[in-house]
Formats: structure tokens, C-alpha cells, sequence
């Protein structure tokens, strides 16, 4: 019985890894309730992101940053582009956020070639869970289907 104690003990739980995939396309700079688009998604993001200070200390928690439509304007439109910002790591909080604060809109809205680049950006693991949060304002402006990317990420264990 004893053993038994001692291995639940031990027993780590498993990485939580969570990517944010930020819209960064021209439609950000539209207005909803006391400002632009973009100014309420970077405060309430930079609110969560403080919200989660105290967890990612404990060394079993991850984040990283994937942003979309933030480099090049339209037109023309370039459904390429998207960019993993800050990789996964510990203690990234305060790079996620000085990240954020750079972000200004211009581009067109990939979500579904960013949510397939977002694959990739999960490095290898045995025991984590792996989960996208995506943050946007719009609908798929390219040639793909978000609903479909996201169904077949959950297949490989990506919620």
C-alpha cells in the first residue's frame, strides 16, 4: 500500500501546452464596443496571460504565440501569412506580451493555413496535452476550412 502511495506521488502530471494563433489581419483595426478590435484582443490577452503567471511557475506549463495576417497588407492578399512569434517555453509570459504590444493589423485572415502551420509548432512529446486557443475576429479569408484543420488536429491529440 505503501508503494502504491509513493508511485501516485511520483507520478508527474502530464505538460499542458497551450498556443495561442492571434488574428492579426487588417479587419483587427474595425471598432467593437469602446475601441478597436485589436487594442481589446491585446488588453484581454495580456489579462489571461497575467492570469496565468502563477501556473506556468511550476515548470508543467507552456505557452507560445502564433499571430496571422500581421506582415504583409492587403492587397495583395497572401494567404502565407503567418508565423510562429514566440516558440513553447518556461516563463515566456512576459515575451508573449512585449510580442503583442508590436502587433499591428494588415494582412488578410489564413486561420486554416495558420491552425495547419500550428502542428508543427507543438514540439514532439511522449505526455502532454497540447491545445490551441485562436483569437479572431473573422472568417476564413483563404482557401481552406478551419473546421476541417481543427478535426483532424484532434486527431493527433491537439485540442
Amino acid at each position: 500500500m505503501l508503494q502504491a502511495q509513493t508511485d501516485l506521488q511520483e507520478k508527474k502530471s502530464p505538460l499542458t501546452r497551450i498556443l495561442f494563433v492571434f488574428d492579426g489581419s487588417q479587419s483587427m483595426y474595425g471598432r467593437w464596443e469602446s475601441g478597436a478590435k485589436i487594442d481589446v484582443a491585446q488588453r484581454l490577452m495580456g489579462q489571461m496571460l497575467d492570469s496565468l503567471q502563477g501556473i506556468q511557475a511550476d515548470g508543467n506549463f507552456q505557452l507560445a504565440l502564433r499571430v496571422y495576417g500581421h506582415q504583409k497588407p492587403v492587397p495583395p492578399q497572401d494567404c502565407s501569412d503567418t508565423k510562429l512569434e514566440v516558440p513553447f517555453g518556461n516563463g515566456n509570459i512576459y515575451k508573449i506580451k512585449r510580442v503583442l504590444k508590436t502587433i499591428k493589423p494588415k494582412g488578410t485572415t489564413p486561420i486554416a493555413g495558420s491552425l495547419m502551420k500550428s502542428e508543427n509548432d507543438f514540439p514532439p512529446c511522449e505526455d502532454c496535452r497540447n491545445i490551441i486557443i485562436l483569437i479572431t475576429d473573422g472568417v476564413e479569408a483563404c482557401d481552406g476550412d478551419p473546421c476541417i484543420v481543427s478535426k483532424r488536429l484532434q486527431k493527433k491529440g491537439i485540442i
